[in-house]
């Protein structure tokens, strides 16, 4: 019994007619009739009753149509969703996030629009630190990571490409003898106690403040480490020291801080999208066309594109 058969059982079940049946078949009346009676041979009972004038279904046809709509229903079901799944718009997509990274005003655009567009695809999202992001995405763990650079070679078969850059700014106590200016060069923040992300977090900021305080001449003198940018600010607020963040953070507003620019040009912190270079997921593919034409993703000139 193939497919065809239900499809010819169908027909003449609906048309109780098989010249008609035949017609919306777009087949000749006799080969449809001969297919019928080898299918009533096949199940061993009669389907229909025929007489000259018309055609009518037995008990066994009338329970065997209900069966055959069913199968040949879940059967374009299993079409629709496959043809569905090739197209990026049915499935599950896992996306990693640094914690930083919400900050932004592109990544929550992105998913939300994407959501949007592919509701049927189950977005998961994890939040995860960079290097771990770069670990799961090779494991096959994550599909995609929004993450910043670690200090870490990158595994093999992943890609990493700049999506987004922001400039680093300063929080400060706002009664910080640095506040009154228009900015700071980092240079002035020598002997001045610093709020860090920690080394462990594999986060690019840390190694992005060292690089700057080598830079200026200096080592930072870090008073704490957090891997929250919240606590972070919070810590600020309470006279603890001053962090070194991404423009982003200034989302983030607490009484008694204040964020001052950092004038240095290589002041700035980048995000960067990860993946598997040989990843032939649609729903990959979709997301990451909606990320790279969000307003604020800034993507780095000659990137290797998917």
């Amino acid at each position: 019994m193939e497919l065809r058969h239900l499809r010819y059982f169908v027909a003449v079940a609906e048309e109780l007619n098989f010249t008609r049946a035949a017609e919306r078949l777009y087949m000749a009346q006799p080969p449809l009739s001969t297919q019928i009676r080898g299918l009533e041979e096949e199940l061993g009972v009669q389907l229909f009753e025929r007489d000259k004038r018309r055609v009518y279904l037995t008990q066994a046809g009338r329970h065997f149509l209900d069966r055959a709509r069913t199968i040949l229903a879940s059967v374009q079901s299993a079409k629709d969703e496959v043809q569905s799944a090739a197209a990026g718009e049915v499935g599950k997509l896992n996306l990693g996030f640094t914690a930083s990274s919400v900050l932004t005003a592109g990544l929550p655009a992105a998913i939300r629009n994407y959501r949007a567009s592919y509701p049927a695809v189950e977005l998961r999202l994890q939040e995860m630190a960079s290097m771990h992001q770069l670990d799961a995405i090779h494991a096959r763990e994550l599909d995609l990571g929004v993450l910043r650079k670690p200090n870490v070679s990158i595994p093999m078969g992943v890609t990493i490409e700049e999506w987004y850059s922001a400039p680093l700014v300063a929080a400060m106590p706002q009664q910080h003898v640095l506040t009154r200016g228009k900015g700071i060069y980092i240079r002035e923040l020598k002997d001045v106690p610093l709020i860090v992300y920690p080394r462990d977090a594999g986060i690019g900021l840390y190694w992005k403040v060292q690089e700057l305080c080598a830079k200026a001449g200096f080592r930072p003198s870090v008073m704490h480490e957090t891997r929250e940018a919240s606590t972070m600010v919070g810590l600020v607020a309470a006279g603890f020291g001053v962090a070194i963040v991404p423009s982003d953070t200034q989302c983030i507003q607490l009484e008694g801080v204040l964020y001052s620019r950092i004038l240095d040009n290589d002041a700035v912190s980048s995000l960067y999208l990860g993946y598997r270079d040989a990843d032939a997921n649609p729903h990959l593919d979709s997301l990451l066309r909606l990320l790279r034409t969000t307003p604020t993703a800034h993507a780095a000139e000659g990137r290797k594109k998917r």
